[in-house]
């Protein structure tokens, strides 16, 4: 008998434990989030809120309107600047598939899919960043991704070649200009 009554004692206590830990979590909450009703954060400007506030009110508006391209881009960049690269990853597809492709969501795709695999620029992020400069062919943006891709992969002079065909075919004054030449010598560096 003593030792059932062990056991029962045993088992209250620690349903006593977590009865009064979640009372105390209830009546609290998580010390580490800002309290405050929804409405009010939905009232508020968006341009008076933290990064992380906006982030949460695109996230409720985009789950209310999960077909409003404009929310699904705007709420994809702040996932990738949050470096929440999973997350941007299936919003940008949903903006790709409710916008239609275009030269910076494929960008700012490639880009996600380069954060979620640790800065690697997979093959299915390469041929992003080539759809991208494909329909973009003036934007250096997705070529030095693309040359990054090259050198990654070990192929730095021809990374260095692509650059330099790409400038020869833009104009002196092109504003990507001095980004492209400092990524040339980069790379050249790099490979020797």
């Amino acid at each position: 008998m003593h030792h059932k009554n062990r056991y029962t004692f045993k088992a209250l206590s620690i349903l006593f434990v977590l009865f009064m830990t979640w009372n105390i979590y209830a009546l609290t909450g998580n010390p580490e989030v800002k309290s405050y009703f929804f409405s009010e954060l939905m009232d508020k400007n968006p341009k008076t809120l933290s990064k992380r506030e906006q982030l949460v009110r695109l996230q409720v508006l985009f789950f209310r309107a999960p077909h409003d391209g404009k929310l699904a881009d705007a709420l994809a960049v702040g996932y990738l600047e949050e470096g929440r690269f999973q997350d941007a990853v299936n919003i940008y597809l949903d903006a790709l598939r409710l916008n239609g492709e275009s030269a910076p969501r494929l960008v700012g795709y490639g880009l996600a899919l380069v954060g979620y695999e640790g800065g690697m620029i997979t093959q299915e992020a390469q041929n992003v960043f080539q759809k991208a400069a494909d329909l973009a062919p003036n934007d250096f943006y997705p070529r030095l991704l693309l040359a990054e891709a090259l050198h990654q992969a070990g192929k730095s002079l021809q990374a260095v070649q692509f650059l330099q065909n790409f400038l020869d075919t833009m104009p002196k004054d092109f504003t990507g200009r001095s980004r492209i030449e400092a990524m040339i010598v980069q790379l050249r560096d790099l490979s020797n």
